[in-house]
């Protein structure tokens, strides 16, 4: 090298978007300069010339986002003979995020009261309320502010019709009543009420679950007062006969144990109800004019006239019969909301098990009017069914269109994404705006693509998938197992597993047989990723992994004993490429023949979803804290992305990429786009 060519001047650096820098420089003076040289230099201390030639300026383009770069820039001659290297130029390349709301919430009832059989109201926790009257349900009117998330929050508790066009409610802190054909605060002191009851559009009674409680005669509450001397408990419950004669239940706060609550002209006389141990915990208490029921997990509870007596239920492997809600139209018919089915029950006797909605949503609440010898009920996607003496349950109307929520996004490409929402609608992505169109299955589902002409959208709660080819999605088809992981290395081979660890191969045409693949003790199934073009890795929460290589599965083989597996996150960028993290931050790799476990990071620690879309790149959001930016992984350094926040509503699932700069993540209602 000789030093009489000019050294060029201190070169500046800029990222111009999420995969490209742009280098300048100033002219060298020296007329002997012939060309410049721009070398990158990437973290990993790799050098490499990217341009040569008599420019002042040069855009780099393919790099990856979120890594760090230097440039450096050198004069040379026509003979090729070099002057000294000028000092380096940094930059950090970065993604830009845009976070838009593509599919809110609508419907999704949560509570429903009937005060006869031809007159029902049901409030939807986005908001709205319908009334049905005849056989016919309102549309939906707005009366409250959305919850956040409906699927799972109730709006208003206890909802109770004592009439037609008359309900009562708990808002908040806040009873309040619908009258008018409009929803009022009925003036009650503003306070934590538990439970409410109103047998007469002129008596309510509310409750608190530390035992305090207000009686409205008329329009006019009275002043708080406490349930009898009994302390240490939490009542849950409360429901009367008729005005003045009511019972409420409770549990023990600090031991096993039910109690009971009778109203008296006197008060509230309170006593023991026996021990959680012997008969569980009591949950809902539902009266007729003179009989109440109530249940819980594994007891009943019945009132006649006054008198108490329990009964300790056979007790049942799952929690199916556990009930939420109870109501009772008269001492011969109660209707019990259960975890997975509905029940019903004369006082003394369980007299039908009934699976409302199984596969398809959940049943948000039961109603039977009093004596009108029918019962009713709705679930969380609008379904209301009718139970009769003679047809028994039937499915009657759909009171309301139920969509909303965004699930894991399958792109084809930067301008053709889908994503299933929590009621089956697809909605699809054009690369300006993202459409619901056609309801695909029952429930939500997984979408996964692999290229540019496949993708495979799988509900796996009830064993179907679609296959989108050709321009279109094709026929709704059975799938062998419950998938609770797809992931796909070509159009003919994609992995799915469940939770018993049993694995089954998509071919591009059908579904194996599924086989027994791996142990997973823990009940929540293993992890599986597919490198584009295969082969896949399945690891377990019992720290095993096997491939699928080919079309055999490999022999099972131990994690390292230093990676706790256990609820680990996995994604294959490559065939010599997988990452496996820990909610701890541990993490280990995959290198093609055998697995490392590293060293805790910090920016690895409580992730919740992790994409490699190469194999020394790869992007993770956090599970819970959506105020910060992704994390990358770049050739084993993790890095948190502050100045790259995305904002989703909700817990960000895992960042599809179609392309190293254009990334989507999913929210609760919102798609992040980066660009």
């Amino acid at each position: 090298m000789t030093t009489s060519i000019q050294r060029v001047g201190s070169p500046s650096a800029r990222a111009t978007g999420s995969t490209s820098a742009t280098v300048g420089w100033a002219a060298p003076h020296d007329p002997g300069v012939a060309a410049v040289t721009v070398t990158r230099t990437d973290p990993q201390g790799a050098g490499r010339a990217v341009y040569s030639g008599p420019a002042t300026t040069f855009t780099d383009t393919g790099l990856v986002p979120g890594v760090g770069y230097s440039y450096t820039v050198v004069a040379q001659d026509a003979a090729g003979r070099q002057g000294p290297v000028s000092t380096p130029a940094r930059v950090t390349t970065s993604r830009t995020w845009t976070t838009s709301v593509v599919s809110p919430y609508a419907g999704w009832p949560g509570a429903m009261a009937c005060a006869t059989s031809t007159w029902c109201l049901s409030v939807n926790n986005t908001g709205t309320f319908q009334v049905m009257s005849g056989s016919t349900w309102s549309a939906p009117k707005g009366a409250f502010k959305a919850e956040a998330q409906p699927r799972y929050s109730p709006l208003v508790d206890s909802l109770t019709c004592p009439s037609p066009g008359r309900c009562f409610a708990i808002r908040g802190s806040l009873v309040i009543e619908y009258a008018g054909g409009a929803w009022r605060s009925t003036g009650a002191p503003s306070s934590g009420w538990r439970s409410l009851s109103c047998p007469t559009t002129t008596y309510c009674l509310a409750i608190r679950g530390d035992g305090w409680w207000a009686v409205r005669n008329g329009t006019t509450w009275s002043a708080l007062k406490r349930m009898g001397t009994l302390r240490g408990v939490i009542w849950t419950s409360v429901s009367c006969q008729a005005a003045g004669r009511c019972f409420a239940i409770a549990t023990g706060s600090a031991t096993y144990s039910n109690w009971r609550g009778t109203l008296t002209t006197s008060g509230w006389v309170t006593g023991y109800l026996g021990s959680s141990a012997d008969y569980g915990s009591l949950q809902s208490l539902s009266c007729a004019a003179s009989s109440c029921l109530a249940l819980g997990d594994r007891t009943r509870v019945m009132v006649s006239g006054s008198t108490w007596s329990i009964q300790a239920l056979p007790p049942r492997q799952d929690l199916d019969d556990s009930s939420m809600q109870v109501s009772c139209g008269s001492a011969g018919l109660c209707v019990s909301r259960n975890e997975g089915n509905v029940t019903r029950w004369s006082a003394t006797t369980l007299l039908e098990r009934t699976k409302l909605s199984a596969g398809i949503g959940r049943v948000a609440s039961v109603s039977c009017p009093r004596d009108a010898g029918v019962c009713f009920a709705i679930d969380d996607r609008g379904r209301f069914y009718r139970w009769s003496s003679t047809a028994h349950w039937v499915l009657v109307a759909t009171t309301v269109q139920t969509t909303g929520g965004v699930n894991r996004v399958g792109c084809l490409t930067t301008t053709s994404c889908f994503f299933v929402d929590e009621n089956g609608w697809l909605v699809a992505w054009n690369g300006s705006t993202w459409t619901r169109s056609s309801k695909l299955f029952t429930q939500s589902a997984i979408v996964e693509c692999s290229g540019s002409s496949f993708c495979i959208a799988v509900d796996g709660s009830n064993r179907a998938y679609r296959v989108w080819a050709k321009g279109f999605w094709g026929a709704l088809k059975a799938m062998p197992l419950n998938a609770t992981d797809v992931s796909c290395a070509s159009p003919t081979l994609c992995l799915s597993a469940d939770t018993q660890g049993r694995v089954s191969r998509f071919n591009g045409s059908s579904w194996y047989a599924p086989v027994t693949a791996i142990a997973d003790t823990w009940g929540t199934g293993p992890r599986v990723s597919c490198a584009p073009a295969g082969p896949c890795m399945i690891t377990s929460n019992d720290g095993l992994y096997r491939r699928y290589v080919g079309t055999s599965l490999t022999a099972t083989q131990r994690l390292p004993q230093a990676f706790p597996a256990l609820g680990a996150l996995l994604s294959c960028g490559a065939p010599t490429s997988c990452v496996a993290v820990a909610e701890s931050g541990s993490w280990a790799q995959w290198n093609g023949s055998t697995w490392s476990s590293r060293p805790v990071a910090v920016d690895s620690e409580m992730l919740g979803s992790l994409s490699c879309l190469t194999a020394t790149h790869c992007i993770a959001t956090h599970g819970q804290m959506n105020d910060y930016g992704p994390v990358t992984w770049n050739s084993g350094v993790w890095a948190t992305r502050f100045g790259e926040s995305y904002s989703p509503d909700g817990s960000p699932r895992a960042p599809e990429c179609p392309t190293m700069a254009t990334c989507f993540v999913a929210g609760g209602t919102t798609v992040s786009r980066s660009s």
